[in-house]
């Protein structure tokens, strides 16, 4: 999630300043609906990447700069099409929002043929794989979170744990988020426990982006860090003997 938010800001970021020449970083801060901080980290990654921005009363690209365009077949289009289905389920959330709208691109540009091909398709295939909790209650929370993982800022949250059946304050340097169990969780330093921990978002009943800065672990991987963990739990393997009724046994 932290990288594909990053992409999508780096791209409409490009396309912003190449649909407007000179516009500001104030404004393109205010598009993005991001810090005028993150906005100069993206041109420079930008330029990084060998594309030609410079600033000329606003951020403009040289004239003789341009991307080639993106030709998708049939396969490619439909498999972009049930990722993008199985994001846009994820109601309440910033990814519906940004996958409906980069779909309409997508869309757009395709070759009439492919374009209803995929259509005529996509009806035959219904990924089933949404959270079980509305996060549209909980968007504000989730967008505040999202950038402090892009910004890589510290947050305070109230947390609700069921264990103890109580609401802690706690500073949580935020890593990135997890999907299991049909649900977004968290994942993150927390100060309170001093290691890193793992925050079921509908369990966060208020957040607050704080200035200060954190630098995350270089070799962190959340994907490392789950390892072969049964759903969110964590720890050492271990044996079970599960035992099934006649009627179920193999």
């Amino acid at each position: 999630m932290e990288r594909a938010s990053k992409l999508w800001r780096l791209l409409k970021v490009f396309t912003l300043i190449e649909g407007k020449p000179g516009i500001g970083a104030a404004e393109l801060a205010e598009r993005c609906e991001t810090s005028l901080r993150t906005v100069y980290r993206d041109v420079y990654l930008l330029k990084l990447a060998g594309i030609p921005i410079y600033y000329q009363k606003g951020y403009r690209i040289s004239p003789d700069f341009f991307l080639p365009p993106v030709q998708f077949d049939l396969t490619e289009t439909l498999s972009l099409a049930m990722g993008a289905e199985i994001l846009s389920r994820q109601r309440g959330t910033p990814f519906q929002r940004g996958v409906e709208r980069a779909m309409e691109k997508i869309y757009v540009a395709l070759p009439p043929g492919i374009r209803e091909a995929v259509h005529r398709e996509a009806v035959h295939f219904s990924p089933a794989w949404e959270p079980t909790v509305d996060y549209q209650k909980r968007l504000p929370v989730l967008e505040l979170l999202e950038r402090g993982v892009e910004e890589n800022r510290s947050v305070t949250i109230s947390y609700h744990s069921l264990s103890r059946d109580e609401v802690t304050e706690r500073t949580v340097d935020p890593y990135g988020f997890l999907f299991r169990s049909n649900a977004w969780y968290l994942v993150g330093y927390c100060h309170l426990r001093g290691e890193i921990k793992i925050f079921k978002v509908d369990r966060i009943l208020e957040a607050e982006l704080l200035e200060e800065t954190f630098q995350p672990p270089e070799d962190f991987s959340i994907r490392e860090y789950m390892g072969d963990a049964w759903q969110v739990l964590r720890g050492e393997p271990r044996e079970v003997a599960v035992r099934f009724s006649p009627q179920v046994a193999p």
